[in-house]
C-alpha cells in the first residue's frame, strides 16, 4: 500500500510511536540530546555523521516546518464553519400565527462531494514534498561533514609528511656540517638545508591554519566545537568499489534520491489538482433551519402566537467559467511542468554520475601511478642520491631536490586520495544512499525510513 493514501494523522502517530520506542533504546540516548553540548567528541566518521541530523539548527528548523504542514490536512478537509444568525424586528410583522419579533437562523454550506478529500490529499502530499526536501538538504550537510573530514585527514597527512621531511632536513644538515667541518662540502649546503626546513614551517603554519578551518567547518554543522582524534583514522573499506555502472547507478538514484520521490509525490499532486479543479464546476450545497418567534395578536383574530419552523436548502451555482477554466488550464501547465523537471532530473543524474565515476576512475588510475611507479622511483632515486653524496660522489642539492621530490610524491598521492574519497561521497550524495562501497542493492529505500 502507498503510504500517501493512508491518513496523515495515522502516519504522524506511527511516527511518534517509532520514536518513543527508539528512545527506550541505550543507542538513542546520544541522538535524543537536543541540546548543544559543551564539545562533541568523534572518534569515527560515522559518529560524525550521526550527529549532524540531531545538533544542526537549520536542518531542526526545517524538519519542524515539515511537521507543522502535516497539520494542514485536518484544517482544510473540515466543512465550513457553521452560521448562526438572530434578528430582532424593532416594527414587528403581523402574520397570520401572530406578531413576528425575532428570528434565529442556523446554516451550513456543504462542498461539492470529493472536493474536501482533495484538498486533504493535497495538503498532505504538500507536507511529504516539503519533507523530502528536508532530506535533500539533510543529504547536503552529511556531504558537507564528510568533505570537511576527509580534508582534516588530508591535511592531517600533509603535517606529518612536513614534520618527516623536517626531521630529514635536520639529519641532512648535520651531514653537511660535518661535510664542511673536514673540507669536503661548502657551508652553502648548511644555509639551504636551513632555509628548506624554515620554508616547511611557514607551510606548516598555513596547513595548521586551513585544518583549524575545516574543523570549524565541522563546529558549524553540529552547532558545537568538535574534538577530533589525533591522528583522524579512515576506515579501510571506504575505496573497495563495486563495479560502477551508470545505467545501474541512475537507476538507484531514481529510486534514492529525495529529489526523485519528491517528483513523483508532485506528480500525484498535479493529477488530484486537476481533479479538484474539475470539481469546481460543480455546486456546493447549503442548508438551514430558521425558528421564528411569535406572540399572540388580535390581528388577525384567532392568531395563536406558536413559534414557526423553517427549513432551508440552497445551491451555489458556479456560474462564472471564466476563472474555473483558467484554474483548470493552470492545473493542467503544472502537471506539464512537473513531467519537464523528472526529465530534466535524470539528464542532470545521468550527467553528474557519469562525470563522478569517469573521474574516480581517472583517480584510481593515478594512485596506481603513484604506488607502483612514482613513489618506488622517487624513493630508489633518494637512497641513490644519499649514498653518491655521502661518498662525495654527488652535491648537498641534488641531495635536498631527492628529498624534495619524494616529499613532493607523497604530498601528491595524499591529495590524490582524498579527493577520491571526496569524489565518492559526492556520488554517494548523488545517489542517496550511506556507501557506494556496500551493495547498492541493498541500500534502504528512504520511504520505507520515513514509515
Amino acid at each position: 500500500m502507498n503510504f500517501i493514501t493512508l491518513p496523515m494523522r495515522w502516519l504522524i502517530s506511527f511516527r511518534y510511536i517509532l520514536l518513543f520506542i527508539a528512545a527506550l533504546s541505550p543507542n538513542a540516548l546520544f541522538a535524543q540530546q537536543h541540546v548543544p553540548i559543551d564539545t562533541l567528541r568523534v572518534v569515527r566518521l560515522d559518529q560524525l555523521l550521526e550527529a549532524v541530523p540531531v545538533y544542526n539548527a537549520d536542518l531542526r528548523a526545517s524538519r519542524l516546518k515539515s511537521d507543522a504542514l502535516y497539520l494542514k490536512s485536518p484544517q482544510v478537509s473540515s466543512w465550513p464553519d457553521t452560521t448562526v444568525g438572530m434578528t430582532y424586528l424593532p416594527g414587528p410583522i403581523y402574520t397570520a400565527r401572530g406578531t413576528q419579533r425575532w428570528q434565529i437562523k442556523v446554516e451550513q454550506p456543504i462542498p461539492f462531494p470529493g472536493k474536501l478529500g482533495l484538498k486533504e490529499q493535497i495538503a498532505d502530499l504538500n507536507a511529504v514534498i516539503d519533507s523530502f526536501g528536508t532530506d535533500a538538504f539533510e543529504d547536503n550537510l552529511i556531504l558537507q561533514a564528510k568533505l570537511a573530514y576527509f580534508e582534516v585527514y588530508r591535511l592531517q597527512q600533509q603535517e606529518s609528511l612536513i614534520h618527516e621531511f623536517q626531521d630529514k632536513l635536520r639529519d641532512f644538515e648535520s651531514i653537511a656540517a660535518t661535510q664542511y667541518e673536514v673540507g669536503r662540502g661548502m657551508q652553502q649546503a648548511i644555509v639551504k638545508a636551513q632555509l628548506e626546513r624554515n620554508t616547511l614551517s611557514t607551510k606548516l603554519l598555513d596547513v595548521s591554519w586551513q585544518r583549524r578551518s575545516a574543523i570549524e567547518t565541522l563546529t558549524e554543522l553540529v552547532n558545537q566545537p568538535v574534538s577530533l582524534p589525533t591522528p583522524v583514522i579512515l576506515d579501510s573499506r571506504a575505496l573497495q568499489l563495486p563495479v560502477l555502472d551508470v545505467n545501474k547507478l541512475l537507476v538507484v538514484a531514481l529510486k534514492h534520491r529525495p529529489e526523485s520521490m519528491a517528483l513523483d509525490s508532485s506528480i500525484e499532486r498535479a493529477d488530484m489538482s486537476i481533479d479538484l479543479a474539475g470539481k469546481m464546476f460543480y455546486p456546493d450545497f447549503s442548508v438551514g433551519a430558521s425558528y421564528f418567534g411569535v406572540t399572540k395578536s388580535d390581528i388577525p383574530p384567532g392568531a395563536d402566537g406558536k413559534n414557526a419552523f423553517a427549513i432551508g436548502f440552497s445551491v451555489k451555482l458556479p456560474l462564472w467559467r471564466g476563472k474555473l477554466n483558467a484554474r483548470l488550464e493552470e492545473t493542467q501547465v503544472n502537471r506539464a511542468r512537473v513531467d519537464a523537471g523528472i526529465e530534466s532530473l535524470v539528464v542532470g543524474f545521468r550527467t553528474r554520475i557519469a562525470d563522478l565515476v569517469s573521474r574516480i576512475h581517472e583517480d584510481k588510475r593515478q594512485m596506481e601511478l603513484y604506488k607502483n611507479v612514482l613513489i618506488p622511483q622517487a624513493e630508489t632515486t633518494l637512497e641513490a642520491t644519499l649514498s653518491a653524496y655521502t661518498t662525495g660522489g654527488t652535491d648537498f642539492l641534488n641531495l635536498l631536490d631527492a628529498e624534495r621530490m619524494l616529499f613532493m610524491v607523497h604530498t601528491g598521492y595524499e591529495d590524490i586520495y582524498t579527493r577520491q574519497l571526496k569524489t565518492i561521497a559526492m556520488l554517494e550524495q548523488v545517489l542517496g544512499i550511506d556507501s557506494i562501497s556496500e551493495n547498492i542493492d541493498n541500500q534502504k529505500d528512504r520511504t520505507q525510513e520515513r514509515l
